[in-house]
């Protein structure tokens, strides 16, 4: 995922192993390619649906899934307004904003605007699901922050202060530490309980 020459690099590393080699000749009729590696890598990630959570047997009527500051703790999300880039199914609501990550580099990610050329869109990123957020460490599009309890805190502060940060979505939020304590724990209840196991992979 972090190859300088994808193309060289990894399609012939690919190629030279023999199970790989056969593989993508039966699923693609050719030779592995930076495109049909692509869509092998979207097809297996399809499979990981994260359904099965406390908090999703909560809403389906089960009671006793979450406990009682999970419970508080949603409603300690709805009142921050959390809901307004996070919210659905999905918690997330698949736009881009800008929250200033990065925004203070010397070079900053230009994000979004590297594709729309609009300047609106400079250091905006996809909102990302929070299914799993206990388990995806460290977080932001850079890696920037390393714990849950400190990505919490930054989006409570407001973001980080930039030209274009989206100040209609994002502001500072005062809540007490108890509640602190409760949005936490109705974060970790969008935990998926399960266990992704490697298969045999080929050697040569």
């Amino acid at each position: 995922m972090g190859a300088k020459d994808h193309e060289g690099e990894i399609v012939g590393k690919i190629n030279a192993l023999q199970g790989y080699h056969a593989q993508f000749h039966k699923v693609f009729g050719g030779d592995a390619t930076a495109e049909n590696i692509m869509q092998a890598i979207c097809a297996y990630e399809r499979t990981i649906i994260s359904g099965d959570t406390p908090y999703d047997r909560w809403q389906a009527g089960n009671q006793s899934a979450v406990g009682e500051d999970a419970k508080r703790g949603l409603e300690v999300f709805k009142t921050a307004k959390c809901t307004n880039c996070h919210d659905g199914v999905l918690v997330t609501d698949q736009q881009y904003h800008n929250v200033g990550i990065g925004m203070d580099q010397p070079e900053p990610d230009l994000g979004r605007s590297k594709i729309t050329n609009n300047p609106q869109d400079t250091g905006a990123f996809k909102t990302p699901t929070l299914r799993d957020i206990a388990k995806s460490a460290p977080y932001f599009h850079d890696g920037s922050v390393a714990t849950l309890e400190e990505a919490v805190d930054l989006m409570l502060g407001g973001g980080k202060p930039n030209e274009y940060l989206d100040k209609k979505n994002l502001e500072k939020r005062t809540i007490t530490e108890d509640q602190r304590r409760d949005l936490l724990a109705f974060l970790k209840s969008l935990t998926v309980d399960c266990k992704l196991t490697e298969p045999p992979l080929p050697q040569k």
